[in-house]
């Protein structure tokens, strides 16, 4: 989605044709279970493609190895000696063309494997204690096999570097970019360390499948830290990534390639892109992934967790089901100021292109709004919205773990479904509000878990009717600053739920398996206030206050949700109040 989204007057054509839309129930369908027919469909695909998917195979996962019969392989300088069978030595790069294990140790400043052997081949690399730079090409290159493992020998210490050196080689037609890039499977086990300085270019490079069964990562990149095209999979190991560019990342456009799954393990990432990025989906078992600092959290089309503990905080959306390509102005909210409906984008290179937005064109960047690409929509004033982009393809999925987001932008996000069946939920969401704790482009269902969420009002949703767990949005009458604790007590004084958001917010959606109809006392701070549990989703206040021209329309399942349409007030976003009552922003 947009990372900034931002407000401006719809024409009369746009409107009568969302308005359409809504009456006549267009777009993705919902059954009674509030499962949609698409999305559960592309869920069914896309488990069965995982799981067909021979994950880890048993020697994925086995890092023993026989020393007395394997070829040994020592670095010195700018020289290598290879003892046993299978390999050739020239200057200080060794050639591996047969089947086998092979053990590396010593170091060099301009070292190089290459693995060049035929298509059934499977080699083991054992690193014993190695140490390789290489400026011009990857330290370990496989140009053909079928699969490669690389095993961290017990104990020991490798470290592998690009000199600070961007690559210019070639292998085929694919640049050579990874301090370690192979053309084909790449697996790494073992319980030793693996220390990567990419400098220059990406750390770990697969153009094939990616494993992990175990062993200690500390990779810093300028590029991405790890990329697999087809997938990456981890089911153990250590990790501590520190990257410029996405921390793990799968593009392969292809049905059942292009995923990220996770069933155990640390990560420790720190990036300035995306935590975890995959083309199609990301699934998560379970392991400790603690992302510090990042973009966006985890992007992907369809997202699955079901267990494990993540720790998000990013500076754009925490967790997001989107196709990945950003669309112009049609993706979000319209533009900046009164216009005619349809505008120009106007990038900082004068450049300008066509897109779904209105804009009331003006002399200054000073009275622009500027997108998170750095690109310009001019505009000022107005009081319009416009459509956000659904993919009836796209869902957000939580069934176990603990999850906690803390966002600078949407918070749980998605161009489609929104599904919480378990786990423990904990969100600090943006302070602005042109930014959602939840947004969402179809619906959103609740039937188990724990869910806290805080955060500002004026782009709020909450859980659609078609939820079995009850849950509740209250929107307070001012912001609240972060260190409030909030608690929810029940009619005899229990404590329901109770946290303290680490940021500013006027919006709290909480959802418990212990909420049903009734009575509870919500109190802020010193504040308290009754809140009345009516239906399975409650609203309270004013949401989205500032809300784009459809003012006043609530969200009680009389409308259907299929446009990505929302209710609102009059003067600002599309989200607007979901009370039923107009907002008066």
């Amino acid at each position: 989605m947009l990372k900034e989204k931002i407000f401006s007057i719809l024409s009369v054509v746009i409107v009568v044709s969302m308005l359409t839309m809504l009456l006549t129930g267009c777009g993705s369908k919902t059954d009674s279970s509030g499962d949609s027919d698409t999305a559960s469909a592309v869920s069914a695909v896309n488990t069965s493609s995982i799981e067909e998917t021979d994950l880890f195979t048993s020697r994925d996962q086995d890092p023993s190895y026989d020393d007395a019969t394997s070829t040994h392989i020592t670095f010195d300088g700018s020289a290598v000696s290879a003892e046993g069978s299978g390999a050739a030595a020239e200057g200080s790069t060794v050639t591996i063309t047969e089947e086998g294990t092979y053990v590396l140790s010593g170091s060099s400043e301009d070292g190089q494997i290459v693995i060049s052997a035929d298509s059934t081949s499977k080699i083991q690399l054992v690193l014993n204690g190695l140490t390789l730079t290489n400026s011009d090409s990857a330290c370990i290159l496989v140009t053909q096999a079928d699969k490669v493992f690389v095993t961290l020998a017990e104990g020991t210490e490798n470290t592998l570097s690009d000199g600070g050196q961007t690559y210019s080689a070639t292998v085929d037609d694919s640049n050579i970019d990874g301090v370690i890039f192979s053309k084909d499977t790449l697996t790494f086990n073992g319980s030793g360390t693996l220390t990567i300085q990419a400098s220059a270019n990406h750390a770990i490079v697969s153009k094939d499948d990616l494993k992990f069964t175990g062993g200690t990562y500390h990779i810093t990149s300028s590029g991405k830290a790890l990329s697999g095209k087809d997938s990456i999979r981890i089911k153990d190991g250590t990790f501590e990534i520190r990257s410029e560019d996405d921390a793990l990342h799968s593009d392969n456009e292809e049905d059942g390639q292009g995923f990220v799954y996770i069933e155990g393990g640390t990560l420790d990432i720190a990036t300035q892109d995306d935590g975890i990025h995959a083309e199609n989906s990301v699934a998560i078992e379970g392991g400790t992934i603690t992302i510090s600092q990042c973009y966006e959290g985890i992007e992907a089309l369809t997202i699955d967790i079901n267990g494990g503990v993540l720790d998000i905080t990013s500076s754009d959306d925490g967790i997001n089901a989107s196709g990945g390509s950003a669309s112009t102005g049609n993706d979000g909210f319209m533009g900046a100021g009164g216009g005619n409906g349809f505008g120009a984008v106007t990038s900082e290179d004068g450049e300008e292109g066509s897109g779904y937005v209105s804009l009331a064109m003006t002399d200054t960047a000073a009275d622009a709004s500027q997108t998170q690409d750095g690109s310009v929509l001019r505009g000022h004033g107005g009081m319009g919205g416009g459509m956000m982009d659904v993919e009836e393809d796209a869902y957000l999925r939580i069934t176990g773990g603990e999850v906690t987001v803390n966002s600078g932008g949407d918070s749980l996000d998605t161009n489609g479904n929104l599904y919480i069946d378990g786990g423990t939920i904990l969100v600090y969401g943006p302070t602005n509000s042109g930014n959602g704790a939840l947004d969402y482009g179809i619906d959103a269902v609740i039937t188990g878990g724990t869910v806290m969420i805080a955060g500002s009002a004026g782009m709020a949703q909450t859980f659609g009717t078609s939820s079995t767990q009850y849950s509740m949005m209250v929107t307070l009458d001012s912001a609240v600053s972060a260190g409030t604790t909030v608690t929810l007590t029940d009619s005899s004084g229990n404590t329901v739920l109770s946290f303290t958001p680490e940021k500013q917010f006027q919006n709290v959606i909480l959802s418990s398996p212990e909420l049903a109809e009734g009575t509870y006392t919500l109190t802020v701070g010193s504040n308290s206030q009754e809140v009345t549990v009516s239906s399975v989703t409650t609203t309270i206040g004013s949401a989205g206050n500032g809300g784009g021209m459809m003012g006043g329309m609530p969200q009680n399942g009389s409308m259907p949700q299929d446009g990505g349409m929302r209710p609102g007030g009059f003067g600002g976003g599309m989200h607007g109040s979901q009370s039923g009552t107009a907002a008066t922003g």
